[in-house]
């Protein structure tokens, strides 16, 4: 089970550590601390993925493809925020892949009636009608807030 004590001890021995921490709406964790990254192997590799949401290692900020690592208490980085446009012609058949059950439940039904039906298609979208339908946005954003389900279909 992930929690600090046990990534805590994982990563003084890590070779490569990933990071990926992703919570929909907001910004990813911070859970490798600088104090962590002290204690990793000289050399060993940081990639954090979740850089494009404030990345989940203390010690990350964002780089550029031109200038894509930087060094600290000699543990290399990676921080290029949106990694997947390094391989963007793989990154689009992933997207159309994952993405086509909505496309063509939006051509079936209409957007309203798809979101109304699928609620995990609904908690995917932040704004419909002109109102914000993502609480977390609405909250940090002092927004009106609606769930998408109140809104009437198409």
């Amino acid at each position: 089970v992930a929690n600090p004590m046990t990534i805590a001890r994982g990563v003084k021995f890590a070779d490569l550590f990933i990071g990926a921490v992703q919570i929909k709406g907001e910004k990813s964790p911070h859970i490798i601390t600088e104090e962590m990254v002290k204690t990793m192997k000289k050399g060993a590799v940081i990639v954090d993925v979740a850089i494009d949401q404030g990345g989940c290692v203390e010690t990350s900020y964002p780089t550029t493809l031109s200038d894509p690592i930087f060094i600290k208490h000699n543990v290399i980085h990676y921080c290029v925020p949106n990694i997947p446009a390094l391989v963007a012609r793989t990154a689009s058949y992933g997207l159309t892949n994952a993405s086509i059950e909505y496309i063509t439940s939006i051509a079936d039904n209409g957007l309203g009636n798809a979101l109304i039906g699928d609620v995990g298609f609904s908690k995917g979208v932040c704004t419909y009608k002109g109102t914000c339908s993502n609480e977390v946005i609405a909250e940090t954003f002092n927004l009106e807030y609606r769930r998408i389900h109140i809104f009437s279909t198409n």
